[in-house]
């Protein structure tokens, strides 16, 4: 057991070696300190906010959903004009691809399988195949 926390350990200290996630780090420390950024942000969750609000609420009017809709999607374009945003986003779905990459590795070496719940051709395993 030591053995397989040693290695995941170090797994984890070459991920975080990467270029790819030392990229992500200081962009999510530029969006942090950026005031622009920040606001574009900040705009976007009160908005989200505010519009998941009124599909909670049975009594919200059509006209009520409009505005709110408007004012979340121009929050949104907002957010999508932010170029540090942006950038992070990028480098947030590399790390994520990188993750999965690691995920599925695992799985293959772990369980024979490419995909969660996939068949790996052994009937054994499962009752699929009678």
């Amino acid at each position: 057991m030591r053995e397989v926390m040693m290695k995941a350990q170090a797994l984890a200290e070459a991920i975080v070696e990467t270029g790819m996630y030392q990229k992500m780090q200081e962009l999510e420390q530029q969006v942090t300190a950026d005031p622009e950024a920040t606001a574009a942000i900040a705009d976007f969750v009160e908005k989200r906010n505010a519009f998941e609000a009124l599909l909670q609420n049975p009594e919200t009017a059509k006209g009520e959903f409009a505005v709110a809709g408007q004012a979340y999607a121009a929050a949104q374009s907002r957010l999508d004009e932010c170029e540090l945003v942006v950038a992070l986003r990028k480098a947030q779905q590399e790390y994520n691809d990188l993750m999965e990459n690691v995920n599925r590795i695992l799985r293959l070496v772990v369980t024979g399988e490419t995909e969660e719940g996939g068949c790996s051709g052994n009937c054994a395993s499962c009752s699929g195949c009678h």
